[in-house]
């Protein structure tokens, strides 16, 4: 096989809508509640043309390597600045980043707003994997517990680490306390 095959086994998948939605996940679930849509929708992360969130970058990012590096099988981290728009470009660039070193990286998309298709989520073979959680301040509590209830955060074999990025850490509290139930190792960072 050349790089850059996909070496994961082949996986066989109908997704059948009526006059409705179909999105099909491989490796997650799919939490269906309001109006008869998904609540979020995961994604395979893809590199976006984010500028540089500036000079103190590499030190955040460095910081973001040791927790994501880091032992517990579950990690959960907030991320938050008053510049939304720099705390998404640094994680765009942790992102990157964790893609090179291994990691499965996964977008967390909120309210669910994406084309109907077909998202290979297996971590197979992945160092571990990583969601990330734009704006999560704005996510209403309940959604976010279905997300960090999903099975891909949760395979004993696989390392998950969950990185939310907001501008306040008003959420955070409330958060961490859902984290607490599945005993998941938690930490906030605060960008200047």
């Amino acid at each position: 096989m050349t790089t850059g095959e996909d070496r994961r086994p082949p996986v066989r998948q109908t997704i059948t809508a009526i006059n409705g939605f179909a999105y099909g996940v491989i490796g997650a679930d799919i939490h269906v509640f309001d109006r008869d849509r998904p609540v979020y929708l995961l994604a395979n992360w893809s590199p976006d043309e984010a500028a540089d969130p500036g000079p103190t970058a590499a030190g955040w990012r460095a910081e973001l390597r040791q927790w994501r590096d880091g032992t517990p099988r579950l990690a959960a981290r907030w991320l938050h600045g008053a510049d939304r728009s720099r705390n998404r470009q640094l994680a765009d660039q942790f992102a990157a980043e964790s893609v090179a070193a291994g990691w499965q990286v996964i977008t967390a998309i909120y309210p669910a707003q994406l084309e109907p298709r077909r998202q290979d989520l297996r971590v197979d073979g992945a160092t571990g994997v990583l969601v990330l959680v734009a704006d999560a301040d704005a996510w209403e509590p309940g959604n976010l517990m279905w997300l960090l209830k999903n099975q891909l955060l949760h395979r004993d074999d696989v390392a998950a680490r969950v990185l939310m990025t907001g501008c306040t850490a008003d959420s955070w509290p409330a958060v961490r306390a859902m984290l607490d139930t599945y005993e998941a190792s938690t930490s906030s960072l605060r960008l200047p």
